[in-house]
């Protein structure tokens, strides 16, 4: 035996530590496919990376998750409104993954509904564990929240959403003047689109090429996809794909988008491009003052939305987008950092 493979037996060479990441990976949602592609750029080239769940049904687990965490040396939560006061995901907040260093980033929490205090104090129980070693959320409402419900002792960091981390594929320039659409299925139950019929006709009107854009993969998508045709504009153009670097890519061939998911508001962003936003959430309102651009609130339902189309719609400054992409990059720096220090 030589000595390569004497250390080898030995188990003298390293190994890359392996990271159990944790979140809605698999079901094809836009924004928590693209959180998989951050962790791959971020910390693919010093760790082994996992994903938990290898179902998108319950159990999630097609084996038992004792065994799955010891396969693991430290497990990553997020991002995503993964904190929901209401309500406490089987998938995310396992007593299982305390096992191993837990590190929480890029999570939002929700607040449209009433908290149940029993599911508070289960959050409460996980996230003061001694092994939640770093605890980051994506705007400051979610961290005062945590500060408010949780404990002042939660020594919780607040950035960007780290979708702003992310390496964007090339932005595509094109002749047409698109104004992009991006619609969702809500379960099933169709939206009434008649006020985002009105801005598309509007937007049309005014020399724009409707670009109807099917922002989800797999499950999602195919569901985003069956509810396109509720939205019925003549000569639209519609965009259906697996692939997550073409449907960044379509978004960066619009002038101007609007968009029921708050990661294509993201991605747009990380372009310089304007979006109305049609779903205005916390995360949404939040990132909006974040960019001191209120005004892209909005909401299927409001009479004067067609009004938002006009002749110049000022691009969002690349001091914001450099802003929004410090942060985050900071954070995927740090959270690399601290893994490295506990794990």
């Amino acid at each position: 035996m030589n000595m390569y493979s004497w250390f080898l037996s030995e188990g003298y060479m390293s190994k890359k530590i392996t990271i159990g990441l944790v979140g809605f990976f698999g079901w094809g949602n836009f924004g928590d496919e693209l959180f998989v592609r951050v962790f791959e750029e971020w910390l693919g080239k010093d760790y082994e990376l996992k994903v938990m769940n290898d179902l998108t049904k319950k159990p999630y687990f097609s084996k038992p998750l004792e065994e799955l965490v010891d396969e693991v040396d430290a497990i990553v939560i997020g991002g995503g409104d993964l904190i929901i006061p209401w309500a406490m995901s089987d998938l995310y907040w396992r007593e299982e993954y305390l096992k191993k260093p837990v590190f929480i980033v890029g999570v939002g929490v929700p607040t449209w509904s009433e908290s149940n205090p029993n599911i508070i104090a289960r959050y409460k129980k996980f996230l003061t564990h001694e092994n939640v070693k770093h605890v980051n959320v994506r705007d400051m409402e979610s961290a005062q929240w945590i500060k408010e419900n949780i404990s002042q002792d939660v020594d919780v960091e607040h950035t960007a959403d780290i979708v702003f981390a992310m390496k964007m594929p090339k932005k595509i320039a094109t002749d047409k003047k698109y104004f992009g659409i991006i619609t969702r299925d809500r379960k099933g139950n169709p939206d009434n689109l008649e006020q985002v019929h009105k801005l598309a006709e509007r937007a049309v009107s005014q020399g724009f090429v409707i670009k109807h854009i099917i922002l989800g993969t797999g499950d999602v998508g195919e569901r985003d996809f069956a509810r396109a045709e509720d939205l019925k504009v003549e000569g639209k153009e519609i965009v259906y794909t697996e692939s997550l670097d073409v449907l960044c890519q379509e978004i960066s061939t619009c002038k101007i988008i609007a968009s029921m998911k708050f990661h294509g508001t993201v991605v747009a962003l990380n372009y310089g491009i304007p979006s109305i936003v049609l779903s205005a959430t916390d995360k949404s309102r939040n990132l909006m003052r974040m960019i001191e651009r209120q005004e892209l609130l909005s909401s299927l339902n409001d009479e004067s939305l067609a009004d938002r189309v006009t002749p110049f719609v000022p691009v969002i400054p690349w001091t914001s987008v450099r802003m929004l992409r410090q942060r985050a990059e900071n954070t995927m720096k740090n959270l690399s950092s601290v893994i490295a220090k506990f794990a």
